[in-house]
C-alpha cells in the first residue's frame, strides 16, 4: 500500500463518498470544521492506497505542531475489504510515516461498556491491539459518548501523562471554548479534567 495525502477538495470528496457511511452522524465533524484545521497545518487527511491507486483505507490525523502524540480521528478500511489484514497493515504503514515525528498515535475507541453494540466496539478493540496499540489509563467523555484511549506506538512510546497532556491540547485546538467546557471531559493520569 501507498499514503496519499489529500488536499482539500480529495478530502471533500472521500468524506462525502465513504466518511457519511462508515461513521455515526453523531461522530462526524462537519467538513467546515476539517477545511479549517487543514487550512491551519493541524489537520492531515490520508489515503492508503492498492498498486492499483484505488484507496483501500483512510486515516485522518489532528497534529499540533511540537507534541509528540498525535489524534487519529478517523480510520476505516474500505467495506469490501475488512478483515483481510488491510488495516493491520495500513496502521503499520502510518505508525512508520510517524516514526520521526511522533511518539504515538492516539486512538479513541468506544467503551465497551457504554457502546450501543458493546461486541462491535470489544472487536474494535481487540483489531487495535492486534495491531500493536497498547491500552492507557486513561478515558473521555466527549459530548456524551465515553472513550476509551489506546495509543499506537510509531517512534516511541509516549507515557499516559503525556498522551493526556496532548489530548487535552488537541481537543483544545478542535473544539472552542464555550462547547468544550463540561462536553469534554478526561479521566486517568492527571485527574478528571476538561481541556
Amino acid at each position: 500500500m501507498q499514503i496519499q495525502r489529500l488536499d482539500c477538495a480529495a478530502a471533500q470528496k472521500l468524506y462525502t463518498a465513504h466518511m457519511v457511511r462508515d461513521f455515526p452522524a453523531a461522530e462526524l465533524k462537519p467538513f467546515t470544521a476539517v477545511r479549517e484545521l487543514m487550512q491551519a497545518g493541524l489537520y492531515e487527511p490520508l489515503a492508503l492506497c492498492g498498486a492499483d491507486g484505488g484507496m483501500r483505507a483512510y486515516a485522518w490525523q489532528v497534529l499540533q505542531p511540537g507534541r509528540r502524540s498525535a489524534l487519529l480521528d478517523y480510520f476505516a478500511v474500505r467495506q469490501d475489504l475488512r478483515s483481510t489484514g488491510v488495516g493491520t497493515q495500513a496502521l503499520r504503514l502510518l505508525a512508520e510515516l510517524y516514526r520521526e515525528r511522533l511518539d504515538s498515535l492516539i486512538l479513541e475507541c468506544e467503551h465497551p461498556d457504554e457502546a450501543p453494540d458493546r461486541a462491535a466496539a470489544e472487536r474494535r478493540i481487540a483489531f487495535y491491539l492486534r495491531a500493536g496499540a497498547r491500552q492507557t489509563a486513561l478515558e473521555s467523555r466527549v459530548f456524551g459518548v465515553r472513550y476509551r484511549i489506546l495509543a499506537l506506538p510509531c517512534g516511541g512510546c509516549a507515557a499516559d501523562e503525556a498522551l493526556g497532556r496532548d489530548l487535552r491540547e488537541l481537543y483544545r485546538l478542535m473544539v472552542p471554548e464555550p462547547y468544550c467546557r463540561g462536553h469534554v471531559i478526561f479521566y486517568g493520569p492527571g485527574g478528571h479534567t476538561t481541556p
